[in-house]
């Protein structure tokens, strides 16, 4: 799957009638720099990062469907499952010592009753 993410930059900024002057005011770059960008299939992340916030658009769901992103959704995933099930271990320890140590509470208070018992007689 090819993106030229430079004209997809290129028509949302047609569609909210920017100009490429604004652009590169923005990105604090010459007009024809931000002209090139356009341009361009292939643009740096941070650069990018920078438009999606300039226009308030994000340029990043392009590439959701690709191979990358869908391998690390997969592995994130998995990764969160493995947490989870993690976590509900640990929730059942927790609960399991909790009902051990109401079990030795009750055991205690019914020794202190015992013992109280064998004092008052």
């Amino acid at each position: 799957m090819s993106i030229h993410i430079g004209l997809m930059i290129w028509k949302e900024m047609k569609q909210r009638n920017i100009s490429v002057s604004v652009l590169s005011d923005a990105l604090e770059i010459s007009k024809s720099k931000a002209q090139e960008l356009m341009n361009s299939a292939t643009i740096d992340i941070l650069t990018l990062v920078r438009i999606c916030e300039i226009l308030n658009y994000n340029f990043f769901t392009y590439y959701e469907s690709g191979k990358i992103f869908s391998s690390i959704e997969s592995h994130e995933k998995k990764q969160l499952v493995e947490e989870v099930d993690r976590l509900r271990a640990l929730l059942n320890e927790k609960n399991k010592a909790l009902e051990l140590q109401e079990r030795l509470n009750k055991v205690q208070l019914s020794t202190i009753s015992l013992l109280e018992k064998g004092q008052f007689r």
